[in-house]
């Protein structure tokens, strides 16, 4: 289980002051305590929650807005985070920012572990943020990666990948055929309001250093 029992140690834990939370929601401290320290908090009390402060999102909705811990109670078919090892290992980091600092320290420990069949084959779980990919994968949403070998002889094109590149570029987008051999063409699905702002790019093959398919995502469920 997680090391804690409710919002109110999840906030906490966090380092996110309490009266922030509270005055951004609008409500009163006594009902804040009331409901942070619930073992099931309501719905619409979480929903706000996450309005004021989205970091916490990954802890405690799916993207379907379900409880994914009802503190964390497990149920069948919803994300069940624990310390015991059995699962996939999760790293509370985002893709695009601390990723490597974890992927290339082999003494960092994962923050949990994550089961859910979804997950199931992943090598780890990080998180996403952008927009570039909206359609289908939400800022904020967990990703479960899979590293791909071998990928300069074949990769299978029109998959979903997370890229990252010598120069330190982390990205997930769309790989398809490039314009050349010696490159690929990266496509974004971002939301139509979007669009313009994510025009389809080349790369080329050897800038890439290390590509990881996303196999699942906690949008999916």
């Amino acid at each position: 289980m997680p090391d804690y029992q409710n919002i109110k140690e999840l906030v906490k834990k966090k380092g996110i002051p309490a009266k922030r939370i509270y005055e951004a929601m609008d409500v009163t401290k006594q009902y804040y305590y009331s409901e942070a320290s619930k073992q099931s908090p309501s719905e619409n009390f979480v929903k706000k929650l996450i309005d004021v402060a989205p970091e916490l999102k990954p802890y405690l909705l799916d993207s379907n807005g379900l409880l994914l811990i009802d503190f964390f109670k497990q149920q069948k078919g919803e994300l069940n985070y624990d310390n015991s090892k059995n699962g996939t290992p999760y790293y509370d980091v985002d893709f695009t920012a601390s990723f490597l600092e974890v992927i290339n320290n082999q003494q960092t420990n994962p923050d949990s572990f994550i089961s859910h069949p979804f997950f199931n084959g992943c090598d780890f779980i990080v998180r996403a943020s952008g927009q570039s990919m909206a359609k289908i994968i939400k800022h904020g949403d967990l990703i479960g990666l899979r590293k791909i070998e071998g990928w300069q002889d074949f990769l299978p094109l029109g998959e979903v990948y997370a890229i990252v590149t010598h120069n330190g570029f982390r990205m997930v987008k769309i790989i398809t055929a490039g314009e050349t051999e010696d490159s690929y063409t990266l496509l974004s699905k971002p939301n139509e309001s979007k669009k313009e702002e994510f025009p389809p790019q080349q790369i080329n093959k050897e800038h890439i250093l290390h590509i990881y398919k996303v196999h699942a995502s906690s949008h999916l469920f």
